[in-house]
């Protein structure tokens, strides 16, 4: 359904890269896109993230006057002229404004992270679905964009026991239901998270979740939060009996 040709080709510069500078063993590629393209096919996604778990200092490793020309040819010929930033956790290679490749350095959030796949009919290390997760709950609870809070609201409807199963503070979880909490009780991010979503354009098969996932996450982690509170350890069927309740309960508001 989506035209992830220009992030195969990113990803084939991405790999090329990590390969010169030797860092490809312990690399993986994540985020939304690897979501869309290898698991779900749930909605568009530009950039492609690449995630170094090891402690690397990357930004030494990738910085742009020791890039090959190979590597620099294949890249303007994607569109990049100049777009570049670094620190020493995070690399930015900026194709155009819509598409970016990007390099962190991270530690494992799950015990298997990541596990080499076929993609783009490219042998390539992918991030499992809990790690990617992991991720966008821990970097950016608190930033509420609605292609994370999209990501993170399919990933429990299709597991719903996925929070148990991640390495995080319960804080980043409380984290993500106060922002949550904020878009649902904001008329002008309510309509703001709306508008991303389109530009998404989220797949038939999950456009009730995509236009309802802030009051299905917020349904889902008032719950889950307030067990946590109460010293109640959820296991694997609670968190299906309380996913179940907060999907039906959207269609009792849609009816």
């Amino acid at each position: 359904m989506y035209d992830f040709s220009i992030q195969k080709e990113m990803l084939r510069a991405a790999l090329q890269l990590l390969e010169e500078k030797d860092l490809l063993t312990h690399a993986a590629l994540g985020g939304g896109t690897a979501l869309s393209a290898y698991y779900w096919g749930h909605r568009y996604s530009t950039d492609i993230d690449m995630f170094i778990h090891s402690k690397e200092n990357i930004a030494k490793a990738l910085r742009q006057n020791q890039w090959s020309s190979d590597f620099l040819k294949r890249i303007q010929a994607l569109g990049y002229t100049n777009g570049y930033k670094s620190n020493p956790i995070y690399t930015e290679i900026a194709i155009d404004n819509a598409c970016k490749i990007q390099y962190f350095s991270v530690v494992d959030r799950t015990k298997e992270p990541y596990t080499k796949m076929k993609l783009w009919d490219m042998d390539v290390a992918i991030e499992s679905i809990e790690e990617i997760i992991a991720k966008k709950i821990y970097f950016r609870a608190s930033v509420g964009n609605a292609r994370d809070l999209f990501d993170i609201a399919l990933a429990v409807h299709k597991k719903p026991h996925i929070l148990n199963e991640i390495n995080l503070p319960f804080k980043s979880i409380e984290t993500l239901f106060e922002t949550v909490t904020s878009i649902k009780n904001d008329a002008d991010l309510r309509e703001e998270y709306g508008n991303e979503i389109d530009q998404m354009n989220p797949h038939g098969n999950y456009k009730f979740i995509a236009e309802y996932t802030v009051p299905y996450l917020h349904l889902f982690l008032e719950s889950y939060c307030a067990a946590h509170h109460t010293g109640i350890v959820l296991e694997d069927e609670d968190c299906k009996e309380i996913e179940m309740y907060a999907y039906e309960a959207l269609g009792d508001t849609n009816a």
